[in-house]
This record gives structure tokens, C-alpha cells and sequence, in this order.
């Protein structure tokens, strides 16, 4: 088959959707099928011998709601004129055959965030969203698939995502294909896990003694950082790590004014996660939203127990009490507190059920579902 697949930046050494559609590509390619990337701008990952080929489109790149609108038309066009079977969307699309929202429904992820803000800061930001015209081409684009494509195929990353677009368009009907996010459980390992967590424990200056909770995601407050600084006043045996791109002096006089600051530290971004995974005991995010994280899926790789919420997609691949906790309320401290005693006082039970169920997220079998997937549509089509 022939796959068109857009997105505004190639990049995949950036991370998240980027990184997967590298590999899922460069997999697809290998079994026979051609591959086109339709991009305005390219960073990173072209020329290699299994890389797909790239278009770039002559999109303006300024003003941002008139490039993601003209982006989003002239993919349409490049994939009609090109002849190919399968338009292949993962964000902010007019059409496609075969939708992939890596971050699930806008509309969704907006309230989710709107709920880690106080009101006043709430109705302030939707004022201020009010006046973009970027927010209404966003806006728009979140249900303009659905309007232009009524038998697009939509793969869902969990059944968060599947609750999110049926809650917010309830009079549309989905044709949804469940696949999960998959997880490179070579990539991610803990084969030296003692070695990554003496680097930790020299690195913060952590007594040997203290367990070692990560914590990883950019945008802190609606991922939960503060629930999770919050849960260290009754979880003592606990250190927190956190990794990411936020500002971080808000969480500082958190912990400041919580008496936790010497068992709370910052990192920023880091290069190689995985060592972070494999050299902590517990991997914590009581996030508000997200679709299906992939740091919980590599944590689990690396054999470290997980803390989620239900909020969170990646909470389908959890086994309460085996790999890990989805907890019903994010801001639920003393719970957050029991699960990492509970991960403590059966670390080696949890830590071989993390790594078990990691097993069933390997990419063989997700890239044999999608392909099946995408043999049924390139027959209607």
C-alpha cells in the first residue's frame, strides 16, 4: 500500500508522536509498503537508508492559526493528487482515512487543563483563548475530520481517548480500533538497574536507604507534580526525581512550604530516561489528563511499578497490585502515599509484573494490528 502520512515538523529525535511515526514508518517500510512523510519543516531523520521518503510542503509558517489551517488543506491536496491509497492523520486534520489523535480530543485536553487552574486563572485563560484565532482553527479541526471523513477509522491509544470524543461529540458515531502505545522493551530495560540507581542516589545526595519515585512530563501542573510533591509529607521512605520542561519555582516553594525540599529534585530534561526509569523504584504521575503516557509504558519496561490515575489512558495496561496503581482521585494524597508503600513492601513482586506487563505493548504485534488495519481500509478504498 501507499501512505501518506502528514505532520507540521519532522522531527524525531524530538520525542512522542515524531519518534513513533519514525519507527512505524521505517517498519511499514520494511514490509513492503511506501511510505510518504508530508511536512513543512525538517529537523531531523531524513536521508537515512530505511527512512520514508519526505515532501515538504510550501506552507507559510507565520501567523500559527494560518498555518496549521493551510498546512492541514495542502496535505489533503498532496495526498489526493499523489494517487496514494491512505491518508494516514495524527493531529489537527481536515480529512483522512485513518485517524491517529496521539492527543486525544482537543476539547478534552483543554478542560483537563482548565482543571489544574484556580477559576480566576481558568476564566482568564479561556478569555485570552477567546481572542486567538489559533484556539478556533484548533477548535475546529478537533470534530472537522469526523464532519469531512464519516467513515474515518479512528485509532485510539486507550479507551480514555474513546470516553473523551464520545463525551464531547455525543450525537456523532466513532468507528474506533483500539491499539495501544507500544513500548521497545530491548530500548528500555533494567539490566544495570544498580548501577543506574547509585548514580541517582550520588547524584541528588539521596540517603542509600530512601526508595527513589520518578517523576516525568512537561507542563507539571496537569500532570499532577503537586500531588505528587504533596503525597512525600506521608510517604517519608520516599525521594521524588522530577524530570521535565516546566517552571519550576512554583513546585519548589510547594515543597518548601511542605517541608519536603531536600527529598524533592528538579533535573529539567534529560537525554536518557531510561536510566532514570531503570534506577527508580516507582514511576509517579497523578496526572489530570492524558491520552495514554508513554514514560508510564517505558517505566514499566524498565520492571519499575507505575502510580497513575483512571484520567490517564496508560492506566488499561496496569494490574492494580501487579505492575502498579490508577488511583480515581489525582489530588488524593494519602493514596498516592499507600501505593508507594505497598510498591516498597513488595518491590521484587511488583517490579517482575511491571516488566510482564510491558511484554504485551511490544511493537511486532502492534505493527501487525495497524497493518492489518490498514489492509481492511485500503480495500473500501
Amino acid at each position: 500500500m501507499r501512505i501518506s502520512i502528514p505532520i507540521d515538523v519532522w522531527d524525531p529525535g524530538r520525542g512522542g508522536a515524531e519518534r513513533y511515526l519514525d519507527r512505524l514508518s521505517r517498519e511499514l517500510k520494511a514490509r513492503g509498503h511506501e511510505i510518504v512523510i508530508l511536512c513543512q519543516r525538517v529537523l531531523s531523520g531524513a536521508g537515512a537508508g530505511d527512512s520514508p521518503r519526505i515532501e515538504v510542503l510550501d506552507v507559510p509558517w507565520f501567523p500559527r492559526w494560518l498555518r496549521e489551517l493551510r498546512f492541514a488543506r495542502a496535505a489533503v491536496r498532496a495526498h489526493r493528487s499523489s494517487g496514494r491509497e491512505i491518508l494516514f492523520q495524527v493531529r489537527h486534520a481536515l480529512e483522512a482515512d485513518v485517524y491517529q489523535p496521539h492527543g486525544g480530543s482537543y476539547l478534552a485536553s483543554r478542560d483537563a487543563q482548565g482543571r489544574a487552574l484556580s477559576t480566576g486563572r481558568r476564566l482568564l485563560r479561556d478569555a485570552a483563548a477567546f481572542l486567538r484565532p489559533s484556539h478556533h482553527v484548533l477548535r475546529g479541526l478537533d470534530h472537522a475530520v469526523f464532519d469531512r471523513s464519516p467513515h474515518v477509522t479512528t485509532l485510539s491509544v486507550s479507551a480514555k481517548v474513546e470516553e473523551d470524543y464520545r463525551r464531547v461529540y455525543p450525537a456523532r458515531h466513532f468507528r474506533f480500533e483500539r491499539l495501544h502505545n507500544p513500548v521497545d522493551s530491548e530500548a528500555f530495560h533494567d539490566r544495570d538497574r544498580a548501577e543506574c540507581r547509585a548514580r541517582l542516589l550520588a547524584r541528588f545526595q539521596i540517603p542509600s536507604n530512601q526508595r527513589i519515585a520518578l517523576f516525568a512530563a512537561h507542563h507539571f501542573r496537569p500532570k499532577g507534580l503537586q500531588f505528587a510533591i504533596r503525597a512525600l509529607r506521608q510517604a517519608t521512605g520516599w525521594d521524588l526525581v522530577v524530570l521535565g520542561r516546566d517552571e519550576v519555582r512554583p513546585f519548589e516553594r510547594l515543597a518548601r512550604r511542605l517541608r519536603v525540599e531536600r527529598r524533592t529534585h528538579f533535573a529539567g530534561v534529560v537525554k536518557d530516561i531510561r536510566s532514570f526509569h531503570a534506577g527508580s523504584d516507582a514511576f509517579l504521575l497523578p496526572t489530570l489528563y492524558d491520552p495514554c503516557s508513554l514514560s508510564v509504558l517505558e517505566a514499566l519496561a524498565c520492571g519499575t511499578p507505575a502510580v497513575t490515575t483512571f484520567l490517564n489512558g496508560a492506566s488499561d495496561s496496569l494490574v492494580a497490585g501487579s505492575s502498579g496503581f490508577a488511583l480515581e482521585n489525582p489530588a488524593d494524597d494519602a493514596a498516592i502515599a499507600r501505593s508507594l508503600k505497598t510498591i516498597d513492601d513488595r518491590w521484587e513482586e511488583m517490579h517482575a509484573g511491571a516488566r510482564a506487563a510491558a511484554l504485551q505493548l511490544g511493537w511486532k504485534d502492534h505493527v501487525d494490528r495497524l497493518e492489518m488495519v490498514l489492509c481492511q481500509i485500503g480495500r473500501r478504498t
